[in-house]
Protein backbone atom coordinates (compact mmCIF):
# COMPACT_ATOMS: atom_id res chain seq x y z
CA UNK A 1 0.00 0.00 0.00
CA UNK A 2 2.72 2.55 0.92
CA UNK A 3 4.53 2.37 -2.74
CA UNK A 4 1.30 3.15 -3.92
CA UNK A 5 1.19 6.64 -1.59
CA UNK A 6 1.73 9.88 -3.75
CA UNK A 7 5.18 11.01 -2.08
CA UNK A 8 7.99 12.33 -3.40
CA UNK A 9 9.93 9.28 -3.69
CA UNK A 10 13.06 10.72 -5.43
CA UNK A 11 13.57 12.40 -2.06
CA UNK A 12 13.28 8.72 -0.32
CA UNK A 13 16.23 6.45 0.93
CA UNK A 14 15.84 3.24 2.47
CA UNK A 15 17.35 1.58 4.46
CA UNK A 16 16.76 -2.27 6.27
CA UNK A 17 17.96 -2.43 9.59
CA UNK A 18 19.72 -5.24 8.90
CA UNK A 19 20.22 -7.56 6.20
CA UNK A 20 21.69 -11.49 5.51
CA UNK A 21 25.10 -11.36 3.46
CA UNK A 22 23.61 -12.44 0.79
CA UNK A 23 23.28 -11.53 -2.86
CA UNK A 24 19.93 -9.53 -3.17
CA UNK A 25 18.59 -11.61 -5.63
CA UNK A 26 19.05 -14.42 -3.29
CA UNK A 27 15.24 -15.68 -1.54
CA UNK A 28 16.40 -14.83 1.52
CA UNK A 29 17.87 -11.27 0.79
CA UNK A 30 15.80 -8.49 2.62
CA UNK A 31 16.68 -5.98 0.21
CA UNK A 32 14.80 -8.56 -3.05
CA UNK A 33 11.99 -8.18 -0.49
CA UNK A 34 11.95 -4.37 -0.10
CA UNK A 35 12.82 -3.83 -4.51
CA UNK A 36 10.07 -5.97 -5.23
CA UNK A 37 7.26 -5.25 -2.44
CA UNK A 38 8.00 -1.36 -1.55
CA UNK A 39 9.76 0.16 -4.36
CA UNK A 40 7.48 -0.39 -7.33
CA UNK A 41 4.48 1.47 -8.49
CA UNK A 42 4.71 5.59 -7.49
CA UNK A 43 7.82 4.03 -4.88
CA UNK A 44 9.82 3.20 -7.77
CA UNK A 45 12.11 6.03 -8.16
CA UNK A 46 12.75 5.83 -3.97
CA UNK A 47 16.39 4.52 -3.70
CA UNK A 48 18.19 2.03 -1.41
CA UNK A 49 21.32 2.04 0.67
CA UNK A 50 22.12 -1.64 -0.38
CA UNK A 51 24.28 -3.43 2.20
CA UNK A 52 25.79 -6.85 0.69
CA UNK A 53 28.47 -5.56 -1.85
CA UNK A 54 29.80 -8.50 -4.30
CA UNK A 55 33.23 -8.28 -4.18
CA UNK A 56 33.28 -6.53 -0.47
CA UNK A 57 34.13 -8.78 2.25
CA UNK A 58 31.54 -8.84 4.76
CA UNK A 59 33.79 -7.59 7.75
CA UNK A 60 34.57 -4.34 5.69
CA UNK A 61 30.76 -3.76 5.03
CA UNK A 62 30.55 -2.03 8.06
CA UNK A 63 32.98 0.54 7.78
CA UNK A 64 31.66 1.58 4.61
CA UNK A 65 28.17 1.40 5.77
CA UNK A 66 28.66 3.54 8.44
CA UNK A 67 30.71 6.40 6.17
CA UNK A 68 26.97 6.17 3.31
CA UNK A 69 24.82 6.64 6.92
CA UNK A 70 27.16 9.55 7.29
CA UNK A 71 26.24 11.60 4.66
CA UNK A 72 22.91 11.09 5.01
CA UNK A 73 20.21 13.29 6.60
CA UNK A 74 19.76 12.71 9.90
CA UNK A 75 17.78 11.95 11.98
CA UNK A 76 15.76 9.19 10.06
CA UNK A 77 12.54 10.17 9.32
CA UNK A 78 11.05 7.02 10.23
CA UNK A 79 12.10 3.44 11.39
CA UNK A 80 10.58 0.01 10.93
CA UNK A 81 11.32 -2.73 12.83
CA UNK A 82 10.09 -6.30 13.76
CA UNK A 83 10.61 -8.45 16.56
CA UNK A 84 11.68 -12.23 16.79
CA UNK A 85 9.88 -14.98 19.38
CA UNK A 86 13.87 -14.80 20.99
CA UNK A 87 13.09 -10.50 21.67
CA UNK A 88 15.85 -9.85 18.76
CA UNK A 89 14.93 -7.10 16.45
CA UNK A 90 16.90 -5.84 13.60
CA UNK A 91 19.36 -8.56 13.58
CA UNK A 92 20.33 -8.20 17.50
CA UNK A 93 20.03 -11.64 18.57
CA UNK A 94 20.12 -12.56 22.58
CA UNK A 95 23.04 -15.04 21.43
CA UNK A 96 24.91 -12.54 19.87
CA UNK A 97 28.62 -12.15 21.51
CA UNK A 98 28.93 -8.67 20.32
CA UNK A 99 25.38 -7.54 21.84
CA UNK A 100 26.10 -5.61 24.64
CA UNK A 101 28.00 -3.16 22.48
CA UNK A 102 25.52 -3.62 19.86
CA UNK A 103 22.93 -2.14 22.12
CA UNK A 104 24.27 0.99 23.47
CA UNK A 105 22.17 3.61 23.16
CA UNK A 106 25.04 5.95 22.92
CA UNK A 107 27.78 3.73 20.96
CA UNK A 108 29.52 4.79 18.73
CA UNK A 109 29.44 1.89 16.34
CA UNK A 110 26.40 2.25 14.24
CA UNK A 111 26.58 -1.17 12.00
CA UNK A 112 28.18 -4.60 12.37
CA UNK A 113 28.61 -7.97 11.42
CA UNK A 114 26.54 -10.51 13.25
CA UNK A 115 27.24 -14.04 13.29
CA UNK A 116 25.07 -16.30 15.60
CA UNK A 117 23.87 -19.74 16.19
CA UNK A 118 20.72 -18.78 16.28
CA UNK A 119 20.71 -17.26 11.92
CA UNK A 120 22.14 -19.71 9.29
CA UNK A 121 23.64 -16.11 7.56
CA UNK A 122 26.04 -13.84 8.30
CA UNK A 123 24.34 -10.94 8.76
CA UNK A 124 25.13 -7.02 8.50
CA UNK A 125 22.80 -4.65 11.00
CA UNK A 126 22.43 -1.39 12.08
CA UNK A 127 23.07 -1.16 16.10
CA UNK A 128 20.59 0.38 19.01
CA UNK A 129 22.43 4.10 18.43
CA UNK A 130 21.76 4.28 14.73
CA UNK A 131 18.59 3.25 14.63
CA UNK A 132 17.57 5.45 17.72
CA UNK A 133 18.56 8.50 15.50
CA UNK A 134 14.76 8.19 13.97
CA UNK A 135 12.44 11.08 14.60
CA UNK A 136 9.88 7.87 14.81
CA UNK A 137 10.03 4.21 15.41
CA UNK A 138 7.17 1.40 14.81
CA UNK A 139 7.85 -1.76 16.16
CA UNK A 140 5.83 -4.62 14.42
CA UNK A 141 4.88 -7.30 16.57
CA UNK A 142 2.73 -10.37 15.17
CA UNK A 143 1.29 -13.32 17.43
CA UNK A 144 0.11 -14.18 20.80
CA UNK A 145 3.78 -15.49 21.81
CA UNK A 146 5.37 -12.76 20.92
CA UNK A 147 3.28 -10.81 22.28
CA UNK A 148 4.12 -12.29 25.74
CA UNK A 149 7.89 -11.70 25.05
CA UNK A 150 7.13 -8.03 24.37
CA UNK A 151 4.85 -7.67 27.61
CA UNK A 152 8.02 -9.68 29.59
CA UNK A 153 10.56 -7.32 28.33
CA UNK A 154 8.03 -4.32 28.76
CA UNK A 155 8.04 -5.75 32.41
CA UNK A 156 12.06 -4.86 32.76
CA UNK A 157 14.87 -7.47 33.70
CA UNK A 158 14.49 -10.21 31.08
CA UNK A 159 17.53 -10.06 28.95
CA UNK A 160 15.39 -9.80 25.62
CA UNK A 161 17.12 -7.42 23.26
CA UNK A 162 14.19 -5.25 22.59
CA UNK A 163 14.12 -4.14 25.72
CA UNK A 164 17.25 -2.15 25.15
CA UNK A 165 14.58 -0.54 22.09
CA UNK A 166 11.64 -0.02 24.92
CA UNK A 167 13.62 1.69 27.49
CA UNK A 168 15.63 4.17 25.23
CA UNK A 169 13.01 4.60 22.31
CA UNK A 170 10.24 5.68 25.00
CA UNK A 171 9.07 9.46 23.03
CA UNK A 172 9.78 8.01 19.52
CA UNK A 173 8.46 4.55 19.85
CA UNK A 174 4.98 3.18 18.20
CA UNK A 175 4.33 -0.62 19.00
CA UNK A 176 1.64 -2.23 16.70
CA UNK A 177 0.66 -5.34 17.40
CA UNK A 178 -1.69 -7.57 15.20
CA UNK A 179 -2.78 -11.31 16.55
Amino acid sequence: MLSEVTLDWSRVIVIPSDERWVASEDPHSNERLIKGRLLQGLAGNGKMLSFYRAGLDSSQAPLVIEKELASLTQPFSATLLGMGEDGHFASLFPDFAGLQKALDPRGSVKCLTVQTNSSPHLRISLSLSALLNSAHIVLLIFGESKRRVFETALAGGSGYPVEALLNHAQSTLTVVWAP
